[in-house]
């Protein structure tokens, strides 16, 4: 069940990166994310062109985010490791999307926080179990 809800977290989290991509390239007026030219809430001008690449950048982690919850729901080894490497580069988008995408650079923070939680504790969890015994046939097998 654990599986499931992270995975439907992580692809979840990605359509809330498409945000990013839809408003820069005029596909949608998104209340609260307004068009910017700017990032780092002003700091730095990126004009029409450059906020387009940014937008291309949301609209990958956005597909990024959507493989890996079907990695994770299907236990795919790279699951873990994309999507630890799709949450830091989406808190870097995360603060060129100040103020706005603020909120953001949390749940990433906490995707990453999960995720080393996961890379750490797993692999000990493997070593305990039998290899290459279901479950099943492991506990009736220790009786």
């Amino acid at each position: 069940m654990i599986r499931i809800v992270a995975a439907v977290v992580a692809a979840g989290h990605g359509l809330i990166h498409l945000i990013g991509f839809v408003v820069p390239w005029g596909l949608a007026q998104v209340d609260g994310f307004p068009y910017r030219t700017t990032a780092l809430g002003g700091a730095i001008a990126l004009g029409d062109a450059g906020a387009r690449v940014v937008g291309i950048a949301w609209l990958v982690c956005a597909v990024g985010f959507v493989v890996a919850g079907l990695g994770i729901w299907r236990r795919a080894s790279w699951a873990i490791p994309l999507t630890a490497i799709l949450a830091a580069v989406s808190i870097v988008l995360c603060a060129l999307g100040l103020p706005e995408a603020g909120a953001g650079i949390v749940v990433n923070a906490a995707i990453l926080a999960v995720a080393a939680w996961v890379a750490l504790v797993r692999p000990r969890r493997r070593v305990a179990a039998a290899p290459n015994v279901p479950r099943t046939v492991a506990g009736s097998a220790a009786r």
